[in-house]
């Protein structure tokens, strides 16, 4: 890990080294950045890349509300449904849900979070890819596929391609606004700027898109938790 200054701003990055083509960049938490490159990859060309992105970075940084600590999680709603939370220390890391409880150990506390991200990632993606079948079938739209991500400060994407990424995180929003963010992407399949054309084509999917999206800005990234 190393510090780095960027427009006045400090920031924590995380180099992780893997089996991948390009630098990919992400900003984990408020003013840290993890970014992936592959394993030759010189340290100059990493700090040129960040440079690079330093308006993008500085931008979506100012996005991030401060997380609380995920170790403290007692509850948590998941569309509407409230779940109780418990995080104790065990001999390896796991996640259950029995019921309306959800289970966690971990043998380094430090993992908590990556533990809720991997384990709810695969719960998110069946709920949202089922979602987005259900909602493109009724207004006849067809999309290539969904990935599930995990970004900061974004909700969703829609590429030229079509298709759809979504933040997993988008299903601890209240039912209505989960929805919408899928809406929203669904809409890009046939408008991809957000033009006059673009609300009037989701007005028709959501009649209280307004409404939606004013709570996503407002809101939106206070529900993540990690």
């Amino acid at each position: 890990m190393q510090k780095i200054r960027i427009l006045d701003q400090e920031f924590e990055v995380r180099v992780n080294k893997k089996k991948v083509k390009s630098l990919r960049l992400r900003i984990k938490e408020k003013n840290i950045l993890e970014i992936t490159t592959p394993w030759l990859t010189p340290k100059l060309f990493i700090e040129k890349f960040i440079f690079d992105n330093s308006s993008w970075i500085v931008h979506h940084n100012q996005k991030i509300k401060n997380k609380k600590n995920i170790r403290d999680l007692k509850s948590l709603e998941v569309l509407n449904e409230k779940y109780e939370v418990e995080i104790k220390k065990g001999l390896g890391d796991s996640l259950v849900i029995i019921d309306n409880k959800i289970f966690v150990n971990y043998k380094d506390e430090e993992n908590v979070g990556d533990i809720f991200d991997k384990k709810m990632r695969n719960l998110a993606g069946k709920l949202i890819k089922e979602k987005t079948l259900e909602l493109a079938k009724k207004y006849n739209l067809k999309y290539e596929r969904v990935g599930i991500k995990n970004q900061s400060s974004r909700f969703g994407s829609c590429s030229f391609g079509g298709n759809l990424n979504f933040n997993w995180q988008i299903i601890l929003f209240p039912k209505d606004k989960f929805e919408h963010v899928i809406l929203h992407e669904l809409t890009h399949l046939t408008v991809k700027n957000h033009s006059k054309d673009f609300w009037r084509q989701l007005a028709e999917y959501d009649k209280n898109w307004r409404e939606n999206n004013i709570w996503l800005k407002k809101e939106g990234t206070k529900r993540f938790i990690v």
